[in-house]
């Protein structure tokens, strides 16, 4: 049968289409962290790309943190300008806000580039699996 979520083909017995499709239910069911195809270890197996999923979720939490501080930075400076510095005050501020979307754009895009080649190569993964399954490997 066919999974209506990822196209791939799946034996009649399948319950669960390797993408997460439930049969049973005919709804999404989310996929563990690790990689759920066939095992023969009773004992739960770690995600090959936990390392990876690691950095990712870094990134995610450092663009959120260095956004913060870069704002925090420049509202600094528009709230406590030094006599000396009263007329880069503004620029400093507006800058310091610049900074903090950029920064947390590419740290983002980052984060997500990362978790898109951990999905595409668990995705990969199952294809490769359903494709030895049905020759008989």
């Amino acid at each position: 049968m066919q999974c209506p979520r990822c196209h791939l083909e799946n034996p009649p017995s399948t319950d669960t289409c390797d993408c997460g499709y439930s049969f049973a239910t005919g709804s999404y069911v989310r996929r563990p962290s690790g990689f759920s195809g066939a095992s023969s270890s009773t004992e739960p197996k770690k995600s090959q790309y936990a390392a990876l999923e690691t950095i990712s979720t870094i990134f995610r939490v450092a663009a959120w943190l260095v956004a913060a501080v870069l704002v925090l930075a420049g509202i600094a400076a528009l709230a406590y300008p030094t006599d000396q510095l009263k007329a880069l005050a503004i620029p400093t501020a507006v800058s310091c806000f610049i900074a903090a979307g950029l920064q947390w754009l590419v740290l983002k895009a980052v984060a997500e580039g990362i978790a898109l080649f951990v999905d595409i190569a668990y995705d990969v993964r199952a294809i490769v699996v359903k494709i030895n399954s049905s020759d008989g490997r």
